[in-house]
């Protein structure tokens, strides 16, 4: 029996050999990146969010400070002269909520801000219809008071629901940071909690599209430091949902993680 041999230092490897390791190293070169392929296309994609990072804006309308900072800009009049509103959000700079500049506006101003017609500079963010509006420079922010008188719109109650869905921070998941959600944008979303940005919910509606709504408590008060533990995870939230103009508001009763599909039952609102 004549079997060929091969020592490492030798020039050329024998027939038999080469043979096998050029066998070898085509299926390497063809399967890498055909691996590599399927796996990039198997990603899901960034969502199409927007951030207008290097564009500032001015913004007019009436401004609210609590519970949450948004400006009501007036949009149209109905057939019975009410004037329909767009809320959106207001956002300091880095991961912090608007009330500190907003306060700060306040004192330079020497006037209350809630309820007054202003005009404030800032990058706007939106995607999926929510819009926010990330305040500019403390020495660029305020461009003056405008003569937008405040018509209070009333919430309108829609009843009580049980929605399952994300815990999220608006800012990131509308534009700033790619992914703005999930686990990769967990401890990201902590802090922006932590540092006042209000607390979104994300859902899906009966037909498959996304529904968002801005999460407080039962008296309509930020719970940011509660949800923070839920951020990330599929979560149940039951309580009572209002429409603040364009705006939807859950004034949640519970919020309790989902357990996973092999644990033993389901999480219920009582």
């Amino acid at each position: 029996m004549n079997e060929e041999f091969y020592i490492g230092w030798q020039d050329k490897a024998p027939k038999s050999y080469g043979q096998s390791v050029k066998y070898v190293v085509w299926t390497l070169v063809i399967l890498v990146p055909l691996i590599a392929g399927i796996l990039v296309l198997s990603q899901r994609g960034f969502i199409p969010s927007k951030y207008e990072i290097a564009h500032f804006r001015t913004l007019e309308g009436i401004l609210l400070t609590e519970p949450i900072p948004c400006l009501k800009i007036p949009l149209i009049q109905d057939e019975k002269g009410i004037i329909r509103f767009q809320r959106i959000l207001l956002i300091g700079m880095g991961k912090k909520s608007a009330t500190p500049a907003l306060e700060a506006l306040a004192q330079k101003t020497g006037k209350p801000l809630m309820g007054k017609g202003v005009r404030l500079k800032g990058k706007l963010i939106y995607y999926d219809g929510v819009v926010a509006l990330e305040l500019g420079p403390e020495k660029e922010l305020f461009q003056g008071f405008s003569k937008l008188k405040d018509v209070a719109s009333t919430p309108v109650d829609l009843g009580k629901v049980t929605l399952r869905g994300e815990i999220l921070d608006p800012k990131c998941y509308l534009g700033v940071m790619r992914p703005g959600e999930g686990k990769p944008h967990r401890s990201c979303a902590i802090r922006c909690l932590a540092g006042g940005i209000p607390a979104f919910f994300k859902t899906k509606t009966s037909n498959g599209g996304q529904q968002y709504c801005f999460v407080l408590d039962q008296d309509g008060r930020p719970i940011n430091d509660k949800l923070a533990p839920y951020v990330a995870d599929e979560v149940q939230v039951c309580g009572v949902v209002e429409q603040w103009d364009n705006w939807y508001v859950v004034k949640a009763e519970e919020y309790k993680q989902l357990m996973p599909y092999w644990g033993k039952g389901m999480v219920m609102c009582r």
